[in-house]
């Protein structure tokens, strides 16, 4: 076996946590953009290579910011959280399928609170505005945001996994290679 190979799922997605998400984001981009090409629900009232241009600018610009502010991102707070036994999860050996749905439902959960507090709160309305100011809707609007919405986003996905023991994480370390 490849001494440099990893041994466990931990490592692996830390050490190709760049590829993995970028692959998830062009992959999952790519079959929306042909869905709606092929399926359009709506006419497009504006053009879409502008429209397209500055959607996914403010994309690659969040991702440089939140790269640059928080280079481990959240892989790498999870990594943290499952070392420090941080979170239900890394207390209680359940099934790694049904840790893991636990533990995305959980994360969708709060990211559902935090969507309607950015429409509650007037403050975060305002930087959330920006998504719901493109002129057009297709596959670009889901990743149009404003700089500070993001970071405030992966401050809130950072809690999830960390201090917040009333909130679940998912103990990377039930990732094993065979």
């Amino acid at each position: 076996m490849d001494e440099s190979a990893p041994t466990n799922m931990t490592e692996f997605l830390t050490q190709n946590e760049i590829t993995i998400r970028l692959s998830f984001f062009f992959g999952i981009f790519a079959v929306m953009a042909i869905w709606e090409t092929l399926s359009p629900r709506r006419a497009l009232t504006t053009s879409k290579g502008v429209r397209w241009l500055n959607n996914i600018g403010l994309v690659f610009l969040n991702s440089f910011v939140l790269r640059l502010l928080f280079p481990a991102a959240a892989v790498g707070m999870a990594a943290l959280a499952q070392k420090q036994g941080w979170g239900l999860l890394n207390h209680y050996s359940l099934p790694f399928p049904v840790a893991a749905v636990v533990a995305v439902i959980a994360l969708d959960f709060v990211i559902y609170l935090q969507h309607v507090m950015v429409h509650a709160v007037p403050m975060l309305w305002r930087l959330h505005r920006v998504h719901h100011a493109d002129l057009d809707y297709d596959v670009t609007t889901g990743a149009r945001f404003h700089p500070i919405e993001i970071i405030l986003s992966m401050l809130i996905k950072f809690a999830k996994p960390s201090r917040c023991s009333a909130l679940l994480s998912l103990p990377l370390s039930s990732l094993r290679y065979c």
